[in-house]
């Protein structure tokens, strides 16, 4: 009985401390998005994934301030010359006003300047073909990941701390609480 009891307690306690560590937030989709207030203002470089090998974004500079998020996106190439927000099919539909126009960087590539709604969330964005004249969908995920130590202010575990708290106190007077017990039978059982 005492060493189920000790496992017991062993389990509840290594589970509670495995959950109270730092939830790391993942683009796989592991933890919700970050949002811009959940992070802390300023400029950082992070990285962005696409479901496309032609939309490869380079290099990306997030800024974060009260007002949301915006990122300069910095494209392998001179492919594509505009950007929207949401599937090609929709943005045949608009005028020139909902675009993202191009920019270029010292070595010619094309950037651009776009808001961000959060990170480890994929943004639906279609691309405008120079060459080809038409728009292609693509999926964008910008990684929370690859921010610096420091940089996200909140975490998706603020009520696990008490409750592994609590879950330790738990488990240290079902320990005591056993041994007891355990004490108390040898007294009862020796008396006959």
């Amino acid at each position: 009985m005492k060493k189920s009891l000790k496992k017991i307690a062993s389990v509840l306690l290594a589970g509670f401390c495995a959950l109270a560590l730092p939830v790391s937030v993942s683009a796989d989709g592991g933890s919700r998005p970050l949002y811009a207030e959940d992070i802390q203002n300023g400029t950082y470089d992070v990285e962005v994934t696409s479901t496309s090998s032609m939309f490869r974004v380079v290099a990306c500079k997030l800024t974060v301030t009260d007002e949301g998020m915006t990122a300069h996106l910095t494209l392998s190439g001179q492919g594509f010359g505009k950007l929207y927000l949401g599937r090609g099919a929709e943005a045949e539909k608009e005028d020139e006003g909902a675009f993202y126009l191009y920019g270029e960087d010292e070595e010619g590539r094309h950037t651009f300047d776009i808001p961000v709604e959060a990170l480890d969330l994929p943004i639906p964005c279609a691309g405008w073909s120079i060459k080809r004249e038409q728009w292609y969908d693509r999926d964008i995920t910008f990684l929370s990941a690859s921010l610096p130590d420091g940089a996200v202010t909140r975490s998706d575990n603020g009520w696990i701390l008490p409750a592994a708290a609590g879950a330790v106190a738990l488990a240290v007077v079902c320990v005591f609480a056993g041994a007891a017990l355990r004490k108390g039978k040898k007294k009862a059982g020796g008396e006959k």
